[in-house]
């Protein structure tokens, strides 16, 4: 009989970066014809937009109330024995994987009291520094999975030693699909994919303030959800409003982009920096300020440009370079490839080898 591996998540939207992730493990697990373990997902509380999980044969979804306040009720009152019933039920466990430190740690100390043999695994999708996690919790794992070189450094700062900590960043699937640049007389396309908010972790407002010191043709696609209303006000405060198309959010968003010269992030922080890789994937260059983690891994000269995170006059000058077409991201084949140690295939064996 195979090993198990069991993923155990919270409610989760269907929308985010780690859902994405997840569909992109299972993705390229469905494809390996080899598996030495079974791969299964458990979710605890279910999800708005169940699309992500199509593709994820195993699993068991344990639906809560849709109403985030009764959900926590419920998550006080059950959450450990619906893990424990989960747990004691399921046969032979390699590994209990989990991105939630309330999950990982009552899985933890499950096996502690009642003897069951298995590892349990933090894959936390966030930045510990900028989105710390209670001390108690965060001791309470045997392995640590870092999706970025920076967050493996932030978990060594907490005192979690190197060797339990395993480096293996986020899966990207290898797209054969290549976003052409526009034509040199055509408006330069700027484009925005994640969750839309002026202020708080995607720092749009730093984006829009460099914008509007930025000369020549150009605009801006947004693809995402979140506080239109606000970021728009603000994008009419700089005079920019008219060069701003809301996309809204699209469940395949790489097929729904047909040209794009730059694909633009200033976040104040991230785990990984998922939607980097993901343009990159389709030939799309980045242009990003190196926050806390994450994007120093991605972005080399082959596929983009990375800016110091306070360095306004170098981001300005940056989206000027591209308004007026002095960099060369023409070689879509170099841009794709820069990244092949995220695609899938490489990935899968490194999140096993991590367990």
């Amino acid at each position: 009989m195979k090993k198990q591996i069991i993923i155990l998540v919270p409610y989760m939207t269907g929308f985010g970066g780690t859902e994405t992730v997840i569909t992109n493990l299972f993705t390229e697990y469905n494809k390996s014809k080899h598996n030495s373990y079974d791969l299964k997902l458990i979710s605890i509380g279910g999800f708005d937009n169940g699309a992500w999980q199509d593709n994820i044969t195993d699993k068991k979804i344990i639906s809560l109330n849709s109403i985030r306040f009764i959900r926590n009720i419920q998550y006080i009152l059950f959450l450990p024995i619906l893990i424990f019933l989960e747990l004691n039920k399921s046969k032979n466990i390699k590994a209990v994987v989990s991105t939630n430190p309330i999950i990982w740690a009552i899985a933890f100390w499950i096996k502690n009291i009642f003897g069951m043999k298995y590892d349990v695994v933090s894959w936390y999708h966030y930045s510990p520094k900028r989105k710390p996690i209670k001390r108690l919790l965060l001791k309470s794992a045997d392995k640590y999975m870092a999706i970025s070189s920076g967050v493996a450094g932030q978990f060594r700062d907490l005192g979690i030693i190197k060797e339990k900590i395993k480096l293996i960043y986020n899966p990207v699937i290898e797209n054969e699909r290549v976003v052409m640049r526009t034509n040199h007389i055509a408006p330069c396309k700027f484009i925005y994919v994640g969750r839309i908010m002026l202020d708080g972790q995607k720092n749009i407002r730093t984006l829009f303030n460099c914008l509007s010191k930025v000369s020549g043709n150009w605009n801006l696609d947004m693809f995402g959800a979140g506080d239109i209303s606000e970021v728009m006000d603000f994008a009419k405060e700089k005079s920019i409003s008219k060069k701003i198309n809301i996309k809204g959010f699209k469940k395949n968003i790489w097929d729904e982009i047909t040209s794009a010269d730059c694909l633009v992030l200033t976040s104040k922080y991230e785990g990984f920096g998922m939607v980097l890789a993901e343009a990159i994937s389709v030939g799309i260059p980045v242009l990003s300020v190196d926050c806390d983690s994450g994007p120093s891994d991605i972005i080399t000269n082959d596929n983009g440009i990375l800016v110091e995170q306070d360095d306004i006059k170098g981001l300005i000058s940056s989206l000027q370079k591209f308004v007026n077409r002095d960099y060369d991201f023409s070689d879509y084949g170099k841009i794709k490839s820069s990244i092949s140690q995220f695609y899938g295939n490489h990935y899968l064996k490194a999140f096993i080898n991590a367990l």
